[in-house]
């Protein structure tokens, strides 16, 4: 099951994905956090993990990336990076760091004045998903930049889920109906966690979403700011994403919304 996290900026979409991923993999299954955030430099930090190559530089920068998204378009060739059909065990392995059960994969990094735009690295995430196919018990989380980018891309066209992660703010709750409206025209179904939420925060906002697709909501949390701020591993436990991991585990796709792929 390939599952894209999004949100707004500051949202906490990237914790939610580390503390998510921790939470399935505590659960029994096999994890692959996919880093498709060009802006996000501390992913593999959070999950307490070395960093692995990325993608993108493996490849050859900018141009070689180019010919190999080019080959990879004209189905001629079969390479260390995108092979016809993809797996958990296949993925280049000077791309990949793993602790705890979970892989991460990084696809590409913005690091220079006058780089560029990010499109090659959703034209990587694109390539990738649209190969990858994970077993029963294996779950891909793919991390994707802020805002609804990734959408005009079509990194989001091979996932089964998306999931927005929605903070107490009105360009938030805003951003997830957009988020909704645009995946579902794609044939991806949409579902909310709310994060950093009391009680009464919690009805306000879900005064404005469709209850029915809440699966989490995630209080603040100080032990989560602190390691955060300093840059450690994410070792809280978050009992509230069980309902979120009972939600994926039995999640199927609807064959209304597969047939519009």
């Amino acid at each position: 099951m390939k599952i894209m996290m999004c949100g707004k900026g500051g949202c906490g979409k990237s914790t939610l994905t580390v503390l998510l991923a921790r939470a399935l993999a505590e659960s029994g299954k096999k994890v692959l956090v996919v880093d498709a955030d060009e802006s996000n430099l501390c992913l593999h930090r959070l999950l307490g993990a070395h960093q692995p190559g990325i993608m993108m530089d493996a490849m050859g920068g900018r141009q070689g990336t180019r010919e190999k998204l080019k080959q990879a378009a004209d189905h001629r060739h079969d390479d260390d990076f995108f092979k016809e059909v993809m797996t958990f065990d296949n993925l280049p392995a000077q791309c990949l760091a793993e602790v705890d059960g979970i892989k991460l994969l990084v696809v590409g990094k913005i690091r220079e004045f006058g780089e560029g735009c990010a499109c090659m690295i959703g034209g990587i995430s694109r390539a990738l998903l649209s190969r990858l196919r994970e077993k029963n018990d294996e779950i891909v989380l793919v991390d994707a930049e802020a805002g609804l980018e990734h959408f005009g891309r079509q990194v989001d066209r091979n996932c089964d889920l998306v999931v927005c992660v929605v903070d107490p703010n009105y360009e938030s709750l805003q951003m997830a109906g957009r988020a909704r409206q645009i995946a579902e025209a794609a044939g991806v179904r949409t579902c909310f966690i709310l994060n950093k939420v009391d009680d009464d925060v919690r009805e306000v906002m879900a005064d404005g979403l469709d209850r029915e697709r809440i699966i989490a909501a995630i209080p603040r949390n100080s032990e989560i700011f602190r390691q955060n701020l300093k840059g450690l591993p994410l070792t809280v436990s978050i009992p509230q994403l069980e309902s979120a991991c009972a939600f994926i585990s039995s999640y199927r796709r609807p064959l209304s919304l597969s047939m519009k792929l």
